[in-house]
């Protein structure tokens, strides 16, 4: 069983056997003020909440697509990928949102509809939690990012003047004030060396700087003037820093942890560019994505000059958005979308995110392309993918049919 306290309301749903891949193996080719304040008062609003409702267990049963089809899929091209399998983990009435892996294993994602999904990435088990039954706080149709650090999960979103921590250990709910007015508090990252959170807030472009043993923070505005809203959109513990970019904007910033001092900003000289830093310096070499231009930009963090673009395989063909990359294993993982731009979509429909990922080795500079298995009943362009997440050095790639049944995929190198 998970350390889940069995008194929350939730809905539990079994570990289910993973779907052999159908991706093929060949040679083609084809995841941010006004001053600093520090907080002082702790606590407040802190109320303990149990519940007496029993936990309904649903068990979901997967198919294989062919008795014949390999155990895996991997990635298509010149970039040699691991296996990754399939597993559905349940079924959602959109796509999921900003994961994060704590360190026991479990991700944790909402599909922003009150619920708080958590995937324990050993057992495959997933449970479903009513925040509203948990936190007696309405929280369908807000931006959620919860963020795990140690046996609590900070619920993140731009709507509230508080952060909202679980204790799942004690299972009690308790509600921290933020240290200034109109905070918009997105998301973060966990820095396990100084067992500190560092969030980000979009309406003033600042870090706020989280003790968790206190539930104090303080807060450091970005100095530069931007061309768009800021997400910091990466941590690089080893060098100490959180990397940001504006969307549709043309900044790339640096934010230094142990000085706690804004120490870079980059522009890009390609016309019209908007780049996202990919999440790891490879020597002194940041790759940006240009989310609208089909190709990724290399900046010299230490020089500030930018290298020539690097056309991305398959824009305007089958994407025409791509995200910044996940590091994994050496290689950068880049989402796609149809967005074209404004109301623009590829395929004429809406624009939406896609199944298929890229995969780039920036040592060889070469590509693969990543495709997530389907079942008959299934188009792949339809399998809204475009977050994942990291835990043990395995990859958790989260998608959601956008179609009925709407399932919850997890394409993942860690078979179970």
């Amino acid at each position: 069983m998970l350390p889940v306290d069995d008194k929350s309301f939730i809905r539990d749903f079994p570990a289910s056997p993973p779907i052999p891949g159908v991706g093929q193996r060949g040679s083609s080719r084809a995841l941010r003020n006004d001053g600093d304040r520090t907080m002082s008062r702790r606590g407040a609003m802190k109320c303990g909440l149990a519940f007496m409702t029993t936990a309904a267990a649903t068990s979901i049963n997967t198919r294989r697509v062919s008795a014949s089809d390999p155990p895996g899929t991997r990635g298509i091209g010149d970039v040699e990928t691991p296996t990754f399998y399939r597993r559905d983990i349940g079924t959602s009435p959109g796509r999921m949102h900003e994961p994060t892996a704590g360190q026991d294993g479990n991700i944790w994602t909402s599909p922003l509809d009150g619920s708080l999904w958590q995937y324990h990435t050993r057992s495959g088990k997933t449970t479903i939690h009513d925040l509203h039954q948990l936190t007696g706080e309405e929280w369908s149709g807000r931006h959620l990012w919860p963020i795990a650090y140690k046996n609590k999960v900070y619920l993140c979103t731009p709507g509230l003047s508080h952060l909202t921590v679980w204790d799942r250990e004690t299972n009690q709910v308790s509600r921290h004030p933020i240290p200034y007015e109109n905070p918009a508090v997105y998301g973060g990252f966990v820095d396990r060396r100084s067992s500190r959170i560092y969030f980000y807030d979009t309406k003033h472009a600042s870090v706020l700087e989280w003790e968790p043993d206190s539930e104090t923070g303080q807060s450091f505005p970005c100095p530069y003037k931007l061309s768009g809203t800021l997400y910091m959109t990466f941590e690089e513990f080893e060098r100490r820093e959180i990397w940001g970019s504006t969307y549709t904007g043309n900044d790339i910033v640096r934010f230094d942890l142990d000085s706690r001092t804004w120490t870079g900003h980059f522009q890009s000289p390609e016309p019209e560019a908007t780049p996202s830093a990919g999440s790891k310096v490879f020597g002194e070499t940041l790759y940006c994505s240009d989310h609208l231009k089909g190709r990724i930009l290399p900046l010299n963090v230490t020089t500030g000059e930018w290298g020539s673009p690097i056309k991305v395989p398959g824009f305007g063909k089958w994407y025409g958005y791509l995200s910044g990359g996940w590091y994994f294993r050496g290689r950068l993982y880049i989402c796609h979308s149809t967005w074209t731009g404004g109301n623009g979509s590829l395929d004429g429909e809406p624009h939406h995110f896609i199944g298929t990922w890229t995969v780039f080795d920036p040592m060889t500079q070469g590509f693969s392309r990543l495709e997530i298995p389907t079942l008959p009943s299934e188009e792949r362009k339809y399998l809204m993918s475009d977050y994942c997440a990291i835990f043990e050095d395995e990859l958790f790639i989260l998608a959601v049919n956008k179609f009925d049944p709407q399932t919850v995929i997890v394409l993942q190198t860690r078979p179970i």
